[in-house]
């Protein structure tokens, strides 16, 4: 499946709520979070966007947004920006607190509790291992 698309996107859900350790990486933080992979023509021509949320340690609704500017009417608790290479590179096994730290992932909230919740990177990679990725 096409990285970054709606079945893609999909399946990384259907795959995180599988994870035993998700309820434990999501408590405590923010009922919403939201994703944008900006545009990096010809690779990735287009930039998305998408707004989840989480109740009791699960994910319980996503949306691709039409356009990244709902973000500002729908104010989510965590905005992570990068452009698709930054993605792309994490998708590879990039260390996404560096990512943050050094600036390449652009975090809007509260990135120290986010680098607390380090530690349960494992709940992503194992769901992403999940997920047959195509990268354009």
């Amino acid at each position: 499946m096409r990285f970054a698309s709606p079945e893609w996107i999909e399946a990384l859900v259907r795959a995180l709520n599988a994870q035993p350790e998700l309820a434990r990486a999501l408590e405590g933080l923010p009922r919403d979070a939201a994703i944008v992979v900006a545009a990096e023509p010809p690779a990735f021509p287009r930039t998305v966007a998408v707004h989840g949320e989480q109740e009791r340690g699960r994910i319980v609704r996503w949306r691709v947004l039409a356009d990244e500017d709902e973000l500002l009417e729908l104010e989510p608790a965590y905005v992570l920006r990068a452009p698709y290479g930054i993605w792309r590179a994490l998708l590879a096994g990039g260390d996404p607190v560096q990512a943050a730290l050094s600036g390449k992932v652009r975090v809007e909230g509260d990135l120290e509790a986010l680098v607390r919740r380090a530690g349960y990177r494992s709940v992503v990679d194992a769901a992403l291992r999940a997920v047959r990725t195509e990268l354009p």
